[in-house]
């Protein structure tokens, strides 16, 4: 019994790579591409410096612009108070 379960689990295993059938990864691949590739390299590169355009705005925005007028109060850090 444990024999043939053995060979009905191979078979099914076999038939199963079988079945399948090779896919191209990606239309890039295939000559004609090279173009479409180009293409989607050049909007990757946009939307690179897009996004870091963006992050760059966010950073600005929260960084204090205010500053001190003659630097630390005297009498709020001295020692002897």
């Amino acid at each position: 019994m444990a024999s043939l379960r053995f060979w009905l689990c191979l078979i099914l295993v076999v038939l199963s790579f079988v079945r399948t059938e090779p896919q191209p990864l990606s239309p890039f691949i295939e000559g004609n591409g090279r173009k479409s590739l180009d293409a989607f390299i050049e909007q990757a590169k946009e939307e690179f410096k897009e996004r870091l355009r963006r992050e760059d705005a966010n950073r600005n925005m929260y960084k204090l612009k205010r500053q001190s007028p003659g630097g630390p109060d005297p009498k709020h850090h001295s020692k002897n108070a």
